[in-house]
This record gives structure tokens, C-alpha cells and sequence, in this order.
């Protein structure tokens, strides 16, 4: 009858505490392991980055922190040495997969995670000559490796077009074929120069990266040499002059001549020279001798030349040519008058169309771009057609409202025409932005605030927005490219526990946007506040007292039965570092934690992510079995886990590491990561090392 009732009574404490542990303890579980799992992934991933963070972790996690809290004893030259060599590696990667046809692989390695790389060493190293160096040579690299592929896609459609015995196609394609051989023959001079500067400016070798280089521009020009002979008649341009002193009012008044490299003259054709900076049409006679003038406008003063260019119409079976003419310029000053701006009044996102005359003399100039500006903030570079100025640039938050002067003047600084300008008064509107706000309690006392800026359909960027609770100003923020803006914010002791309003406010006198306010709410809980009611706690104390006498009774007449099957005592060794215990650590924790999210993720569609929630839970389980590994790599920690084998822990043991080990790897550094299937396989692979978890994860179920 006693143990009847006990059964009894511990069924009924079950069904009232397991409700309970649900919403209380489930939630201390919950946060327990999170933050073991957090540690143990800052653990593995240390080697991946800098900063110890998980890249793919959280969307909301920061990727890059100050150097100084990656870790107060790591040794920053080697770091700086790991970065750059990661870096120069990178590039002579893409390098080698430029020269074998692989497009999409080589633009991968001077990508985004290049990038990365890249912040990361100017915030460790300050080295911000050598962080543009790596920044000019990736810019570099991802431009030829983008004309090169396009070049040898521009190359199909023309063989496909000769075959056809389309000539007109062919030879309009032979032509953007010879300008992409141009582009890629200078980048591959720069890309070669940045190279040399990185390596001067460190012990770095990129001799190989710049043969794979060279390697391809060659084979590029070679492969065009072909094409040139098969669809194009070269030619040579001579110009003749009468002085080299020349002004926008004194022109440079030539004559020259086009003929193809055997004398044969380009006879009776409309051809286009561009001179200087300005496109010039004239024709050629039957001998191929042409005329012209040109009128100096934004040449600087210094200039000693000028460049004449005889451009081909695509069609054309000619190759262009150029020569240069010696000059001395003068400079004119012209005279500028805004006659109208439209719309007014304007607002912020409006866009500013303003008429004008230019002229030198009585001579009037066009086609000359344009500055415009309100109250000295500058709205872009216009372009500028029969003396109306248009452009995409639109009026910015940063113009204050009111009456203002709109101003148009040239963009010229000891060029052939002289800076002048002129201006007009123009009206700016208020504008109403719509700001939204947000934020979730992220500790006792902080708060993730979040929100946006928006005016005229789009973000607006730069502006300041101040966090205010209670009066008090807790955080000012400033929003990014898309009017977004966010941080973590920390809330005065004395507004918590309890409930606090957050205010968003926008209120910058100094723009042509509204004040604008949005607000929302955070709870602070006390720490004594209980699920509980005090009758509640009394209750399930009487209930515990009778479950024990109950219990009690029953284990005093089955302890003899007991202590006969008490297990034998678990031998531990001196140290006792690689003694197992049987209840559940926070390391077997941790591990179930990063198992079950390793699972989740797989079943996302995120196999990377997986493989490396797989490699930390395998790296937090086996690192508590000896003693810890400090910042060790991936395979430094293998190497040691290795090492200490025993016949308790045999070699299929190590060789399921290694295949963890070498997911890793792919999933983190490698360019195409890991299959699911890959995946799936590393997962068991990861239970089978981590045991503890497993069955914790069983008893728990």
C-alpha cells in the first residue's frame, strides 16, 4: 500500500512540476545552453577569423570587432602575417583559376570573402598603404578576370557569326573584341604592379600569381592578332599644323590624312576624330586628306599635346589610329548666366533641371558639364545639352528649408575656360519622413534598438536619430545607406525593473526633413518576480513532503536489494582528466545544443553551417575529455587528439575526427563548401564522437 501511494504521489508531483520546468527552468536550460554553445563556437571559430566570431552563426551577428578583443595575448604580428598571407593567397588563386577558364571560381577568391579578409587586416595591421594595395589589387583582378570572360564569350558569338557569313556582325564583334584585348592588356599591367608594390612592402611572393597573369594576356593579344588580320585593314593617321599657340577663341586649325599601312587612302568617308576630349566630324577626299578645328574648353593648361584619334564606325573594315599635336594653351574666360530652375519650390529626392548660357564672347558653348549646388552642398556633376543643365542627382536631407541659392558653375580648375559661376534663389520644401523604431531586451538592463528613416519612398542615409527613454537621452545612432539604424543600447538602473517607453526622434534643424518621432516599449522583469503565487510554492512543499515519505518508506525496505547491484566504482587515472561522469556536463550540453542547431540548419538548406555547429560541438566534447587545447587550428587539434590515442579510444575514433575535420574545412575555408549529402554524413560522423550528447539528448526526450 506505502509504495502504491508513493507511485502515486510522484505521478501527481511530475504532472504539476513538469509544466512548471517548462516555463521556467525549460527557459534556464534553454539560455544555459545557448550560451555554452556560444563559447565553444568563439573557441572554433578564433581560427577562422579574427575577431573568434562565427561568420555564419546569427544574421545579427557582428563579424568584425576591434582588434583588441580578439584576443588580449594573440600575437598580432602573426596575425598580420596570417591575414596577408591569406590575402596574396587568395590572389594568386584567382590568378591560377583565371588561367585555366575558371570565371566564376576566380572572381570567388578576390570576392567577398576577400573582402573581409581585407577589413579585417586594416583594423589589425593600420597598414593602410598595404590595405590599398590589396584593395587596388582585387579591384584590379575582378575587372580582367570580367573582360576575359566576356572577352571569350564575345569570341563564340563571333567565330558563330563568321560561320554564318554574317560579315557585318562579325566585324561589328571583332571591334568590341579588340577593345576588351585593350582593357585586358592594361589591367593586366596594373594587376601586375600592385603585385610588386605588396611584395616590396612585405616578404610576400607573388612572382607565380603574376606569370598565371602575364600568362593570359598574351594568349588573349595572341588569339586577337588573328582576328585583326581576318577582318581589319590597318590604318595610319598624319596631322599637319600651323601653330601651337592656341585659345577657345585662337582654335588649333589642322588638316591631315587616313591612309592604310600599304598607301592606299581612306578616300570620300564621313569619319569621326576624337580630339582631346571632344568628338569631331569631318570628311576625307579622294586622296584621304581631311580638315579641321578644335577649340580648346576643358584642357588643362599644363598639357603640352593633344591626342587625335581616327575612330572606325563599327562596320567599318578600318582599325582606328592616333597621332598627337604639340600645343601651348591659353586660358579664356567665358562669361555664365542661370536664367531658370525647376521645380519650385524643390524638395528632398527632387530632381533640379536648371537653365543656362554659356559663352565666350558672343559665342555660345556647349555640351560642357556643369556643377550645381545649394547653399554650397553640392548636388553632382550635370550634364548639359543647348544650355539646360539635367542630371540624376536629386536634392539631399543636408539642404536646410527655406529660400536658398541654387548655383551653376564650371567644374574647372587652370583649364583652357576659366572657373566661373552664377547663381539664383530657389525655395526648399520641408519634407515628412516616416521613421519606425523597434527593440527587444537583450540582458538585465540592455535593449537591441532597430528602426528606419524613409522619406520620399527611400532611405535616407547619414542622419542622426536619438534613443530616448524617461526624458533622457540614452544613445544617439546614425542611419547607413538604406535610411536603416540600430545598436545596442544600455538602460539606467533606475528605469529597471519595470516597463520603459523608447522613443526614436528625429530632430535635425540643419536639413529639409520634419521632426519625426516613433516609440515603442520594453519589459524589464524583477529578478524576484516568480511564476508562482506564494500559496502555490506551499502547496508544492507539502506535496514534495509526502512524495519523500512515501518514497522514503519504500527505498528503507529495498535498500538491502540495492546496495547488492551498486555498479563497481569507475577506476579514474591520477589526473583524472579523462574520467567520464554520469550525469550531464556543460560540455555534453553545449555539444547537444550545437548538434540539435546543426541538424536544424541542415534541414534549412545551410549544409556549411551545419558541418561547422558539427565541428564545434565535436571540438567542446573531446577537448573536456584532456586538457585543453588552447588556440590551436582545425588540424592542430586533430594532430594532439591524435597523438594521445589509446586503446580506449582506438583509431576509428581519430579517423571519424578527421572526416569531421576535413568537412570543416571545406565548409569553412574551401570555395564550394559541402554537399548536404557530405553533411548528413559529418552529422553522424559528430554523434558517434560526441556520445555524451546523444544520450543526454535520449534522456531528456
Amino acid at each position: 500500500m506505502t509504495i502504491a501511494v508513493g507511485r502515486t504521489l510522484v505521478l501527481v508531483l511530475l504532472l504539476v512540476c513538469l509544466p512548471l520546468s517548462a516555463m521556467g527552468g525549460g527557459t534556464a536550460a534553454a539560455s544555459a545552453g545557448s550560451a555554452d554553445s556560444g563559447s565553444a563556437l568563439a573557441s572554433v571559430a578564433a581560427q577562422e577569423t579574427p575577431d573568434g566570431g562565427d561568420d555564419a552563426a546569427d544574421n545579427d551577428t557582428v563579424r568584425h570587432r576591434n582588434p583588441d578583443e580578439y584576443d588580449e595575448n594573440a600575437d598580432q604580428a602573426e596575425l598580420e602575417r596570417w591575414l596577408s598571407g591569406r590575402l596574396s593567397g587568395q590572389l594568386e588563386e584567382g590568378a591560377i583559376q583565371l588561367s585555366e577558364g575558371e570565371y566564376d571560381m576566380a572572381s570567388q577568391f578576390v570576392g567577398e570573402e576577400y573582402s573581409d579578409r581585407l577589413e579585417q587586416y586594416a583594423e589589425v595591421t593600420g597598414n593602410a598603404e598595404q590595405a590599398e594595395s590589396f584593395d587596388q589589387a582585387q579591384n584590379e583582378q575582378e575587372r580582367m578576370t570580367d573582360a576575359v570572360s566576356e572577352y571569350e564569350q564575345t569570341k563564340e558569338e563571333y567565330e558563330a557569326a563568321r560561320e554564318a557569313g554574317d560579315e557585318e556582325r562579325a566585324r561589328e564583334l571583332a571591334r568590341e573584341l579588340e577593345s576588351l584585348a585593350e582593357e585586358i592588356g592594361n589591367s593586366s599591367e596594373n594587376v601586375q604592379d600592385h603585385y610588386d608594390t605588396i611584395s616590396n612592402d612585405s616578404d610576400l611572393n607573388l612572382t607565380d600569381a603574376a606569370e598565371e597573369i602575364e600568362a593570359v594576356n598574351e594568349e588573349v593579344q595572341d588569339e586577337q592578332e588573328t582576328v585583326r588580320e581576318q577582318e581589319f585593314v590597318e590604318t595610319e593617321l598624319t596631322i599637319e599644323w600651323a601653330t601651337v599657340e592656341i585659345s577657345f577663341t585662337d582654335p588649333l586649325v589642322a588638316g591631315g590624312t587616313i591612309e592604310t599601312a600599304d598607301g592606299t587612302p581612306v578616300a570620300n568617308e564621313e569619319i569621326r576624330l576624337d580630339v582631346g576630349n571632344q568628338e569631331i566630324q569631318t570628311e576625307t577626299d579622294e586622296t584621304g586628306s581631311f580638315e579641321f578645328e578644335y577649340r580648346p574648353i576643358s584642357m588643362p593648361l599644363s598639357a603640352d599635346s593633344v591626342t587625335v584619334e581616327y575612330v572606325p564606325e563599327n562596320q567599318s573594315i578600318y582599325l582606328g589610329s592616333e597621332t598627337s599635336v604639340p600645343v601651348d594653351i591659353e586660358q579664356v574666360e567665358p562669361t555664365l548666366t542661370v536664367s531658370d530652375a525647376e521645380p519650385d519650390p524643390v524638395a528632398y529626392g527632387d530632381t533640379v533641371a536648371v537653365e543656362y548660357d554659356l559663352r565666350v564672347g558672343d559665342e555660345r558653348v556647349d555640351d560642357v558639364p556643369v556643377v550645381l549646388s545649394i547653399d554650397e552642398t553640392p548636388l553632382g556633376l550635370f550634364g548639359a545639352s543647348n544650355g539646360t543643365a539635367t542630371g540624376n542627382s536629386t536634392v539631399p536631407a543636408d539642404v536646410p528649408a527655406g529660400e536658398r541659392e541654387l548655383q551653376v558653375s564650371l567644374p574647372f580648375e587652370d583649364r583652357a575656360l576659366a572657373n566661373v559661376a552664377d547663381s539664383t534663389t530657389i525655395s526648399v520644401a520641408e519634407t515628412d519622413p516616416n521613421l519606425s523604431v523597434s527593440a527587444s531586451r537583450t540582458g538585465e538592463r540592455e535593449i537591441a534598438v532597430n528602426g528606419t528613416l524613409a522619406a520620399a519612398g527611400e532611405g535616407v542615409r547619414g542622419q542622426s536619430v536619438r534613443i530616448v527613454a524617461d526624458g533622457t537621452v540614452l544613445e544617439t545612432l546614425s542611419t547607413d545607406a538604406d535610411g536603416t539604424f540600430g545598436g545596442a543600447i544600455e538602460v539606467p538602473e533606475e528605469m529597471a525593473p519595470g516597463e520603459v517607453q523608447v522613443n526614436a526622434v528625429h530632430d535635425d534643424e540643419g536639413t529639409n526633413l520634419a521632426r519625426a518621432e516613433a516609440t515603442t516599449t520594453v519589459s524589464f522583469p524583477a529578478p524576484s518576480d516568480s511564476l508562482l503565487p506564494t500559496w502555490a510554492w506551499l502547496a508544492l512543499g507539502l506535496l514534495v513532503a509526502a512524495v519523500a515519505v512515501g518514497v522514503g518508506g519504500y527505498w528503507y525496505r529495498d535498500r538491502e536489494s540495492a546496495s547488492t547491484s551498486k555498479p563497481a566504482p569507475v577506476d579514474r587515472d591520477e589526473t583524472g582528466e579523462d574520467a567520464p561522469t554520469a550525469a550531464e556536463t556543460p560540455d555534453s550540453a553545449s555539444a547537444r545544443a550545437l548538434l540539435s542547431r546543426a541538424s536544424e540548419r541542415l534541414s534549412s538548406g545551410d549544409p556549411n553551417g551545419a558541418v561547422r555547429d558539427c565541428y564545434a560541438a565535436v571540438r567542446r566534447s573531446l577537448e573536456s575529455r584532456f586538457t585543453a587545447s588552447g588556440a590551436l587550428t582545425h588540424w592542430e587539434f586533430y594532430q594532439r587528439y591524435s597523438d594521445r590515442s589509446t586503446e580506449s579510444e582506438p583509431e576509428p575514433e581519430s579517423a571519424s575526427l578527421r572526416d569531421v575535420t576535413e568537412g570543416y574545412e571545406r565548409a569553412t575555408f574551401g570555395p564550394d563548401g559541402v554537399s548536404e549529402r557530405e553533411a548528413e554524413a559529418i552529422l553522424e560522423r559528430a554523434r558517434d564522437l560526441c556520445p555524451e550528447a546523444t544520450r543526454s539528448g535520449s534522456a531528456d526526450d
